[in-house]
């Protein structure tokens, strides 16, 4: 499958060589699958969760079943977050005081059901049904759907350390897209141009950044500075549980830190080692084009210094004088 970034998947290789798939997700079907075995149901679950989120949908758990004896599974089912229907009951509800939630589901079919054998322990796929009957969700996108929508204890860790500082949260995101790789944006959706941006942004907005081959080199520093980043925040948090691993982990870390600190001093690494430049810097990064001043009155600055060469300013509206308004006239209140 190639479609399947294995690099941020690292059990993906075993399975694709468990189930001795060639194919790519949207090629999949029932004879692919059905009658597959694995030795673990975490490795179904792995399987199902990571072809859901390339897929385009959100799986659910949707029946278990286990031993009376000693509680052990025996049966797994995941589902289509979208499979079945509302109760009639929450649809019809005659005292009702909220507005109802937007209906979700459409009984979607698609499936997945294992069973362990109790001859091997190995779990079986008895159900694999890869049809739905809704849109999808692009790949892009899939972050946002509910069995996505989680934070890594790492990177949780970083981010309650770095609010505690008094870091704003702007600036945390910004650090975290920065260490995850950094924010590729490359064209401007149409729905993100604003009707007051200037006409030479509105056309130049489809072009694409970040193609210049002198950034190349940038780029690739700063994609592998963010990938170190995530490695070494989640060696952090699971080296800082106890004071044994927390001593290996910083003998190991100054080495490491004297050797490379060498190398690039040596310039061994001069061509592809360029110095960390900051979030603002990436070339990537759309910037707010210059806005449009809307049609109104003139500000005050503006109109300062008249052609009588008095002082800019409101004028009363009684006899014309500036410094003060018809209230304060000296011609109503007769002083």
């Amino acid at each position: 499958m190639t479609d399947v970034d294995i690099a941020s998947n690292s059990h993906w290789q075993e399975i694709l060589d468990t189930l001795q798939l060639s194919k790519s997700v949207a090629e999949i079907d029932t004879h692919d699958i059905e009658g597959k075995e694995m030795v673990s149901l975490k490795m179904w679950e792995a399987f199902y969760y990571i072809y859901a989120r390339w897929k385009g949908f959100s799986p659910r758990i949707d029946d278990t079943k286990s031993r009376k004896s000693d509680g052990e599974i025996y049966i797994r089912r995941w589902v289509c977050n979208k499979e079945g229907f509302r109760n009639e009951k929450f649809l019809n509800m005659p005292d009702r005081k909220k507005r109802p939630k937007e209906i979700t589901r459409c009984g979607c079919q698609a499936a997945l059901r294992i069973l362990r054998l109790q001859k091997t322990n190995l779990w079986r796929c008895q159900e694999f049904v890869p049809f739905h009957n809704h849109d999808l969700v692009i790949p892009s996108q899939m972050q946002f759907t509910r069995a996505n929508r989680e934070v890594p204890e790492a990177v949780a860790a970083q981010v309650i350390s770095m609010n505690r500082c008094g870091i704003k949260t702007s600036s945390v995101v910004a650090h975290i897209a920065l260490q995850s790789g950094g924010l590729d944006i490359r064209v401007i959706p149409e729905s993100l141009i604003l009707t007051r941006w200037r006409k030479d942004v509105k056309t130049s907005s489809s072009t694409q950044v970040g193609e210049h081959s002198s950034e190349h080199q940038k780029m690739t520093q700063l994609s592998r500075f963010g990938a170190l980043n995530a490695y070494s925040n989640s060696m952090n948090f699971f080296a800082s549980h106890s004071e044994a691993t927390f001593q290996m982990a910083k003998m190991e870390l100054e080495k490491l830190n004297t050797i490379f600190r060498a190398s690039y001093e040596e310039g061994h690494n001069s061509q592809n080692s360029q110095p960390t430049t900051t979030y603002r810097d990436n070339p990537n990064i759309i910037q707010d084009p210059v806005r449009v001043r809307t049609k109104g009155m003139a500000s005050t600055n503006s109109r300062k210094g008249t052609n009588d060469g008095v002082q800019g300013g409101r004028q009363c509206t009684l006899c014309g004088g500036r410094d003060h308004n018809k209230r304060t006239c000296m011609r109503r209140t007769g002083v």
